[in-house]
């Protein structure tokens, strides 16, 4: 089961039917990642209420994490590449729905909520996307673009299902009862599926996909050319991750500054969500078909062009729903041109270490950039800098995707 030399393979019906299973633990072990960022919404108004907090010393826990998932995203990276994905993942599992649930425990001391989000900082690392995307990547070559969009789709997923679920669990136990009840839920719900189906194959599946995990890429570059094309791809990660989460995060107060009312607001920034799953079920097709970085300066597009819609057009419904699909389209498709970059550019023995970096980078741009956005508007009294500022960053990003190169194992045309 070998890579095309074109890298356009054709749909593998036999890859699906040895691996299909593992990509059930995959999905739901991603819509852990994002668990705790769509949850603080729904308890915000609740914690500021009792202890008398505000809602920027409540957001400030994300940063704390995403700051601290910088540094322990290549660690855990490594020990996935050592110990492997389900070793990992087992303990990864019950760990992450602990620290969960010990977020009741925070007290009137907002160090006390801080400290318990370092806590689970320890626990993310456990169940970061190099933990689903390593087991993807050692398994599926010919359809691997798609396995990885299906997998990643998770985060959308969490986006759609997890306020509700902790609105429902807010009404009938309080702030403390959502964390409690998450927790359960993460555990009871996902570990039976990671603990059945995350890794169990066949002997001879087993054989092949432990070959493949140690294959290096064909014709490898040397160590100068490896660094080179791994900071362009880490810069191009980092660098449009922070632009797009500023607005996406941000959406809600970007409209309702244009003249939207709050619920009008809402509704349409929920496009985001819709988008993003749409975004990496089309990456994941054009993936299997296409050079990766061709489909990153297409999402570089698609966000540069929501990012117009919103300076050209003020009070359109239509145009700002376009904007908020357009942005989710982009950003779900981009992270699966890295990740297939990464699978396709760089020994999968070092994939866990390489790609937790660049997911740790891309989770503190993501952890940073609102703050930035926010500290603009309250100087500013307006988002329009944050808008032109994007577009500059977006086409950086861009051109960084493009100047990573062919795959090593492609042929010179």
């Amino acid at each position: 089961m070998e890579e095309t030399a074109q890298g356009n393979p054709v749909f593998d019906k036999e890859e699906w039917r040895r691996y299909g299973l593992i990509l059930i633990p995959c999905v739901l072990g991603m819509m852990l990642v994002a668990l705790y960022v769509y949850t603080l919404g729904v308890v915000i108004a609740p914690l500021e209420e009792e202890f008398g907090w505000t809602r920027s010393e409540i957001s400030a826990a994300s940063l704390v994490t995403s700051t601290a998932l910088l540094f322990l995203a290549p660690f855990g990276g490594r020990a996935v590449d050592r110990y492997g994905p389900r070793k990992i993942a087992l303990i990864g599992v019950p760990a992450f729905s602990g620290a969960i649930a010990m977020l009741s425990l925070a007290n009137s001391n907002i160090l006390s909520w801080y400290a318990l989000y370092l806590l689970l900082s320890f626990a993310t690392v456990l169940v970061y996307p190099t933990v689903w995307t390593a087991a993807i990547a050692m398994r599926f070559v010919k359809n691997r673009g798609m396995a990885l969009a299906i997998t990643l789709s998770g985060t959308g997923l969490t986006s759609a299902i997890v306020p509700r679920v902790a609105a429902g669990l807010l009404e009938e136990f309080g702030w403390r009862g959502v964390y409690v009840g998450l927790g359960i839920l993460c555990f009871v719900v996902v570990y039976p599926f990671v603990f059945a189906l995350f890794d169990k194959t066949s002997p001879e599946d087993k054989k092949e996909a432990s070959k493949a995990a140690t294959e290096t890429v064909s014709g490898a570059p040397p160590k100068e050319l490896f660094r080179c094309k791994f900071n362009k791809l880490a810069l191009a990660a980092f660098t449009y991750s922070a632009a797009v989460t500023m607005l996406a995060v941000n959406t809600v107060p970007v409209l309702m500054a244009d003249g939207f009312e709050l619920i009008r607001a809402a509704e349409i920034a929920g496009l985001i969500g819709v988008g993003t799953i749409c975004g990496r079920l089309l990456g994941g097709l054009l993936l299997d078909r296409m050079d990766a970085r061709y489909v990153a300066i297409l999402c570089g597009l698609g966000a540069i062009i929501a990012v117009s819609i919103l300076l050209a057009f003020d009070q359109s419904a239509l145009a700002a729903s376009a904007a908020c699909f357009s942005l989710g389209v982009a950003g779900g498709a981009e992270y699966d041109a890295c990740a297939y970059l990464a699978t396709r550019h760089f020994d999968k023995r070092n994939f866990g270490t390489l790609f937790g970096l660049i997911s740790g980078l891309t989770g503190f741009g993501a952890g940073v950039s609102p703050i930035v956005a926010n500290a603009v508007y309250d100087i500013t009294g307006s988002y329009d800098p944050v808008l032109w500022g994007l577009v500059p960053a977006l086409a950086v990003a861009s051109m960084l995707f493009l100047s990573i190169g062919r795959y090593p194992d492609a042929p010179e045309r």
